[in-house]
């Protein structure tokens, strides 16, 4: 649906406050977290991101307060997706809330609104010019063969970029945010990871008795693994925080339906649903003249 943005910002505040009435009473309903059982692999939480409450990333002990935090995350996550037309990160949620054993399997991203969001988020463009920069004083130093094609991975460039996006009506803010890395119920630990691969090269052009040198990055990809997970996570502030809490307690409460998940499966409420997405980039090319004495040479 279309929204404009005078009702969007209504409804983002409705969103708001829907989420104390939808699940407050579920994260204050905290059990010892003494007397849950937590996976050992839960206390190890990546450096960006400790532990920030003491009922984070362990069980309900009673059902009920389980159900109404999957039931209220489920509701103010459809409100929010729903606003600001984001399926992708619906379907990611969607994963996430059922019930089920731990995977290890990633769910592929793609099509043209979320590659588009991840292209063009300021976030990524800022990373990609990074790139170049850090490119343009490593050629001023290395001098590579004009017309050569090159590898930004075999210069040291582009892999684990610590890409945080923010803004949370997109879906690399919503699905992706930040870098924490998840550690699964079954004490499975998985990083997460931003590269970018490409190619790059120099050419050189002589208009008028002037020398120009252009280096030319091409191929780009930014390469995305991550995951929707709260154990370890940010659990952000104010309203949004207690169904985060809420959340991140759902990975690490046990689920039994004496069907599919009985005692044998080890099921939970949530499951971190982990995601991969590979997004073209644009080519860049770039002035470097000034990068080398004149006459521009390039020879090893």
């Amino acid at each position: 649906m279309k929204i404009n943005k005078t009702f969007r910002g209504v409804f983002s505040l409705v969103a708001a406050a829907s989420i104390v009435g939808a699940v407050g009473a579920c994260a204050d309903a905290a059990s010892d977290p003494s007397s849950a059982a937590v996976p050992a692999a839960a206390a190890r939480p990546a450096p960006s991101f400790p532990k920030q409450d003491p009922t984070q990333c362990t069980a309900f002990r009673k059902s009920a307060d389980a159900r109404k935090a999957a039931e209220g995350g489920q509701s103010v996550i459809g409100l929010w997706t729903g606003i600001f037309e984001i399926p992708a990160a619906q379907k990611l949620y969607d994963a996430y809330l059922t019930p089920g054993p731990v995977t290890h399997t990633r769910t592929v991203l793609g099509g043209k609104q979320v590659l588009t969001e991840f292209r063009t988020a300021p976030e990524t463009k800022k990373a990609v010019t990074g790139v170049v920069n850090s490119l343009k004083s490593k050629i001023a130093t290395t001098f590579p063969v004009l017309g050569t094609e090159y590898d930004l991975h075999q210069a040291g460039l582009g892999e684990n970029i610590p890409i945080a996006w923010n803004n949370l009506e997109t879906t690399p803010g919503f699905a992706a945010g930040g870098l924490s890395g998840v550690v699964l119920a079954d004490g499975t630990s998985l990083k997460d990871d931003r590269t970018i691969a490409g190619k790059y090269s120099l050419s050189k052009q002589t208009v008028n008795g002037k020398t120009k040198v252009t280096l030319n990055v091409r191929g780009l990809t930014l390469t995305v693994r991550d995951s929707v997970d709260f154990c370890p996570g940010n659990l952000s502030s104010g309203s949004i925080r207690t169904v985060s809490l809420g959340l991140s307690r759902l990975e690490r409460t046990p689920y039994l339906d004496k069907k599919k998940c009985d005692d044998k499966a080890k099921c939970y409420y949530a499951r971190p649903a982990l995601f991969k997405v590979t997004v073209p980039l644009n080519d860049v090319r770039v002035d470097v003249t000034g990068r080398f004495p004149a006459p521009a040479t390039t020879t090893r």
